[in-house]
């Protein structure tokens, strides 16, 4: 996570929701210092933070699942940073086992989307510990607001900014197309299945790539 105690704001990293430019952003620019992990949670932050701290302006980032779901499929198939082909992060740290699973599916069937999404998307999704996170949030970045919704923040936070360019950082090789074109009817079917509740948790539709 990312804290200023000069803004006094806290940051915290959900997957795929362009939160490694965020944070760069906000240490470069903002006073933002990291603390913890990358992806630590708000239970986490207040089991150490002040009083003060506590009181800090807090914001994370969600985005549309269907999006989410093609980008992880993306980042498997191309090997993102080579962490699955080498079995670790760059830190060390092994991959979780269900990964390294969808990771070798995909190497051994080289799978289009929908078949990949059949396979591994069959349960109500959810973002872990992230869920709670996000339901103690003073504000919820959407992805696809990204840089409008970061300006707003900036602002309750009390800090000027006319404009933002946030840093190309740790992006999925994926087509331009729009992310239900990856869907085929039964796979779309059954997002409608397994994403609905957190779709209609966070406003998102199936109908648009928004």
């Amino acid at each position: 996570m990312i804290i200023s105690h000069v803004y006094q704001y806290c940051f915290f990293s959900v997957p795929r929701t362009a939160s490694t430019a965020i944070s760069r952003f906000l240490v470069t620019h903002f006073s933002g210092e990291k603390r913890g992990k990358k992806h630590s949670s708000y239970t986490a932050f207040r089991e150490s933070a002040t009083p003060a701290e506590q009181q800090y302006f807090t914001f994370a980032g969600v985005r549309h699942p269907m999006d989410s779901a093609v980008s992880e499929y993306f980042k498997k198939k191309n090997d993102h940073n080579g962490k699955f082909s080498r079995g670790q992060l760059r830190g060390g740290r092994p991959i979780h086992p269900e990964a390294m699973e969808r990771y070798r599916y995909l190497e051994t069937t080289n799978a289009d989307f929908s078949d990949y999404f059949l396979k591994f998307y069959t349960k109500p999704y959810g973002i872990g510990f992230h869920e709670q996170t996000l339901r103690y949030m003073d504000f919820i970045i959407k992805y696809e607001s990204l840089e409008s919704d970061l300006k707003q923040v900036l602002a309750l936070t009390g800090i000027p900014a006319e404009s933002i360019e946030l840093p190309k950082v740790n992006a999925t090789h994926k087509s331009n197309q729009g992310f239900k074109s990856f869907y085929s009817p039964e796979a779309l079917e059954r997002a409608r299945e397994v994403f609905g509740f957190f779709m209609e948790q966070y406003g998102y539709g199936i109908t648009r790539d928004q």
